[in-house]
C-alpha cells in the first residue's frame, strides 16, 4: 500500500448571475480539519465545513450562491470547532483548584479521542456522525498500529505481524469519551447538556453512540504485589540507589497509605497528625475526599530523618538525586534534576523505577498504583460504618455524608486505625519488618488496649490488663 497521495490546493470558477468567480480551495492540514475557500472580495479564507473535495466544491457553490454566506441548511451543522467548545465549556465549570486539574487531564482526553475520530472517520465536521460510522470507527481503529499518527512511520504493501496494534481497552476509552462529548452537544440529554454556546436549533437531537452494540474492553488480571515482591522493591533501592533515602520511604507510605502517587508526592508535614503516640498523616485525594492513614514508628524515624526546610515530606528528592549522581561522576544527569522542588517530579521519578524493576517479573510489569490494590486487598474490610447509619436513617451514604453529616477527626482516626491494624495482622512479618514496623509484644498489648477502652470493651480491658502485668512481673 503506498502513501497516501497529498492534496493540493484547487481553483474552480463559479457562475453566479453571468459573472464567473475564481475560487481557490485549500486542502485541511494539522491546524485546519475542512477544506478552506477564498476568492476575490472576502477579508479572510472561509470554512466549507468538509473534508471531503466535492462536498467542499458544493459547499463552495452554495456559499457564492447565497451572497458569500452558507445557507439555512448548512447554518444549521454544528461545527467541530463549536463542538470542541462545548466540551472546553463542560470542564471549565470546575472551580475547584485540585478539580480543574483534573478536568484540564480530561478535556485532553476528550479532545484527543474527537481527533481521533475525525482522522479515522475522515467525518468534519464529527456532528454528522452516524451510529454506522461510530461502529466503523471501532472496527477500522482496531486495525491500526499504536504508532498510527506518526509522520515518520514507514509503510509497506505488507503488514507485519508483530506490530503492535491499537488495543480495544483504548479504542474503548475513545468510545466512552465521544459517548459523553455526544451527550454535552444534545438537546435530549437533560442536565447532561451544554447549552448557550451554540444556537439551540444547533444540537443535536439524538447521540449515535448508544445505538449499536460497542466492542468490549480487554480484560486484564489484577495485578498486586506478593510478599516476595514487597520485599525485592526495598532491595532494589538499597541495591541500586544506595544513599537514596526517599525513594524506600515512598514505597513504604505507598503500602501503608493506599494512596495514589499524586497524594503522597504532594504529601506535607502540615498535614502531619500525632495523636496517643500514633502517628497519622491526612490527606485529601481525588474528587475531594478526605482521609487519615496511620504509619508505623519505624517509617515516622526514617521520615523524620529525611525532613528539609520545606513543609514537603519528600522535598529532600532534589539534594539526594543530584549528590548521588555527582558521586558518580554523572554530572550530566546531576544538572538535569532541578534544585528547585516540584512534587510531580518524585512521583514520576518513583513511578519508572517501579516500571524498570518490574518489567522481568513473572507475574508481569507493575505500577505505582500496584501499591495500592495491594493495601485495599491487605485492608479490605467490607462496607464503611457510615453504611449501616445511613440505613438505619433510611437515607443513602452519598446523601447522608453530603447533606447530613461529615467525618469528625475522631473518626478519621478511627478509620485509620482500623486500616492499619488490619494491614499489621495481614503483612507476613518480615514485610512489616522492612515496611517500618518495630513492635515488642508489650507494645502491641498497650495497641489493643486503648483499642479495647475506646470500644468500651471491658471484658478485653480486663484480659489485656491481665497480661500486660504479667509482662512486667517477668525478670
Amino acid at each position: 500500500m503506498g502513501r497516501k497521495r497529498k492534496q493540493k490546493k484547487q481553483k474552480i470558477e463559479v457562475v453566479v448571475d453571468s459573472r464567473s468567480i475564481t475560487a481557490t480551495l485549500f486542502p485541511p492540514n494539522e491546524k485546519q480539519k475542512s477544506w478552506y475557500v477564498y476568492w476575490k472580495g472576502l477579508n479572510n479564507s472561509r470554512s466549507t465545513g468538509h473534508a471531503d473535495y466535492v462536498k467542499a466544491v458544493e459547499a463552495t457553490y452554495d456559499m457564492l450562491q447565497n451572497g458569500g454566506k452558507k445557507s439555512d441548511f448548512v447554518d444549521t451543522i454544528m461545527s467541530d470547532e463549536e463542538f470542541e467548545e462545548i466540551q472546553r465549556r463542560h470542564y471549565a465549570k470546575k472551580t475547584d483548584p485540585e478539580a480543574k486539574q483534573r478536568a484540564g487531564k480530561s478535556l485532553n482526553g476528550c479532545l484527543d479521542a474527537i481527533s481521533a475520530f475525525r482522522k479515522i472517520t475522515g467525518l468534519s465536521p464529527v456532528t454528522l456522525a452516524t451510529p454506522e460510522d461510530c461502529e466503523r470507527f471501532q472496527i477500522e481503529a482496531m486495525q491500526l498500529p499504536k504508532d498510527w499518527r506518526c509522520h515518520h512511520r514507514k509503510t509497506s504493501k505488507t503488514v507485519k505481524k508483530d506490530v503492535n496494534l491499537l488495543s480495544p481497552s483504548t479504542v474503548h476509552k475513545w468510545s466512552v469519551a465521544l459517548r459523553a462529548a455526544f451527550n454535552r452537544a444534545n438537546r435530549n440529554a437533560g442536565k447532561k447538556c451544554v447549552r448557550g454556546v451554540v444556537p439551540a436549533d444547533k444540537l443535536l437531537t439524538e447521540n449515535p453512540w448508544t445505538q449499536f452494540t460497542w466492542i468490549e474492553p480487554r480484560k486484564r488480571p489484577l495485578r498486586q504485589f506478593d510478599p516476595q515482591e514487597l520485599i525485592s522493591i526495598i532491595d532494589y533501592f538499597d541495591e541500586s540507589w544506595p544513599g537514596i533515602r526517599f525513594a524506600p520511604a515512598f514505597a513504604r507510605l505507598s503500602l501503608w497509605s493506599g494512596s495514589r502517587r499524586r497524594e503522597l508526592a504532594h504529601l506535607s508535614w502540615e498535614d502531619f497528625r500525632i495523636v496517643d503516640n500514633e502517628y497519622h498523616f491526612e490527606s485529601t485525594g481525588k474528587h475531594g475526599v478526605t482521609k487519615w492513614f496511620r504509619i508505623p514508628s519505624g517509617l515516622y524515624e526514617d521520615l523524620l530523618a529525611m525532613k528539609t526546610d520545606s513543609s514537603f515530606v519528600f522535598a529532600c528528592y532534589t539534594e539526594e538525586l543530584r549528590k548521588f549522581h555527582k558521586k558518580r561522576g554523572q554530572k550530566n544527569f546531576s544538572s538535569h534534576v532541578k534544585i528547585r522542588f516540584d512534587p510531580e517530579n518524585v512521583g514520576d521519578w518513583m513511578y519508572r523505577q517501579i516500571v524498570k524493576w518490574s518489567k522481568d517479573l513473572p507475574d508481569g510489569a507493575a505500577y505505582l498504583h500496584t501499591f495500592r490494590k495491594t493495601a485495599l486487598q491487605f485492608a479490605f474490610s467490607g462496607e464503611h460504618i457510615e453504611h449501616t447509619v445511613a440505613r438505619d436513617a433510611s437515607v443513602t451514604p452519598s446523601v447522608m455524608m453530603a447533606s447530613y453529616a461529615q467525618s469528625t477527626h475522631e473518626e478519621l482516626r478511627r478509620r485509620s486505625n482500623a486500616t492499619y491494624d488490619r494491614l499489621r495482622r495481614s503483612l507476613p512479618v518480615e514485610v512489616a519488618e522492612r515496611y517500618g514496623l518495630e513492635e515488642s509484644p508489650q507494645g502491641q498489648l498497650m495497641e489493643q488496649l486503648d483499642l479495647a477502652r475506646r470500644q468500651e470493651d471491658w471484658n478485653a480491658v480486663r484480659e489485656l490488663a491481665s497480661q500486660l502485668k504479667a509482662f512486667e512481673q517477668l525478670p
